[in-house]
This record gives structure tokens, sequence and C-alpha cells, in this order.
């Protein structure tokens, strides 16, 4: 009975912190993380520059852009408007190897995070989060009564110290 109802309450858990109906991205070769927020469906994804040689862009070493699911449920490609890359998902790259780079959004330059291609040639990229090293799958931003306010970001990734699925809730100070 302890077993079964540990097992109940981690469900309601992870499911409270699921966005239901949201779209999943398809898979890229070299995708990093995707965001998502309670606005609209629409997903701003992160992909990893590689070059024909198999290392980092260093010119220009990740493809941001839009999905649009506005129009279809597969999702269209957008770029960034200009408020979008300058306010919100835009990134100012902060350092750049053929192996790895730092970076941060524009919403949240406090918040580094860093891409690294792996050996087998697949891109991470890592966040610390309240004071835990999460490979990051994706964010989901919850919006604010402002539609320019974002009250906490979610945190879906690996724990690197575990191993484990995580979710970690990050509340923005004003």
């Amino acid at each position: 009975m302890k077993k079964l109802l540990t097992v109940l309450l981690l469900l309601c858990v992870v499911t409270a912190f699921t966005q239901q109906g949201y779209p999943v991205p398809p898979a890229g070769k070299y995708r990093l993380f995707y965001i998502q927020h309670s606005n609209n469906h629409n997903t701003f994804v992160y992909d990893l520059n590689i070059t024909a040689s198999g290392k980092v862009n260093t010119a220009d070493p990740i493809d941001v852009y839009r999905l649009t699911y506005e129009r279809t449920q597969k999702g269209v490609r957008d770029e960034l408007s200009p408020v979008q890359r300058k306010m919100a998902y835009g990134i100012t790259v902060t350092s750049v190897t053929a192996t790895q780079c730092s970076f941060t959004l524009a919403a949240y330059p406090e918040k580094i995070l860093t891409a690294k291609l792996g050996a087998d040639n697949v891109p991470h990229v890592f966040v610390s989060v309240n004071g835990k090293s999460l490979m990051l799958s994706r964010l989901f931003l919850q919006m604010g009564k402002l539609p320019s306010n974002v009250e906490y970001m979610d945190f879906y990734g690996k724990d690197m110290a575990t191993g484990k699925e995580v979710v970690e809730r990050f509340y923005i100070k004003d």
C-alpha cells in the first residue's frame, strides 16, 4: 500500500509539471533543446550548427528558429522577429571552440548554458538550476499577466549527479 501511494504521488507530481496538448517538435540530429510557453503552442528551437568536418561552426554556432503551430499541426519554420531575437529568444554567444560553446538567452542573460558536442557527435546542453547541473532537453515558460513577463521557467532534463530525469522550477525575481 505504501509503494502504491508513493507511485500515485509521483504520477501526480509528474502530471502537474507537464504541459497538456503541446506539440513535440520533430527531432533534429543536432538538437540542443526547445522552449515553449503558456501563451500559445509556438516552439522556439535551438540546434547546434556543425560544419562539414563535424566541428562546431564557430562563426554561427547555434541555429535559433521558431516552429509556428497556428497554421498547421506539423509546425512551420519561421525566423525569429527582431523583437523576439533581441528581447526574448535570441542568444549571445560568450565563448566558442570546435567542440563547445557557451551562450545566454536574451530574456535571461544571467543564466549561462553550455553546448558540447560529444565524442559520438551528439550535442548536449548543460545548465545549472537551483544548484543542480542538468543536461537540458526543454524549457517551459509560464508567462505572467503581461505578455513580456515570465513568472517561472521549468527546466526539463537529466540531473547529472543522479542520472534521473527531473524538472527544476526556477522563479523569476522582479
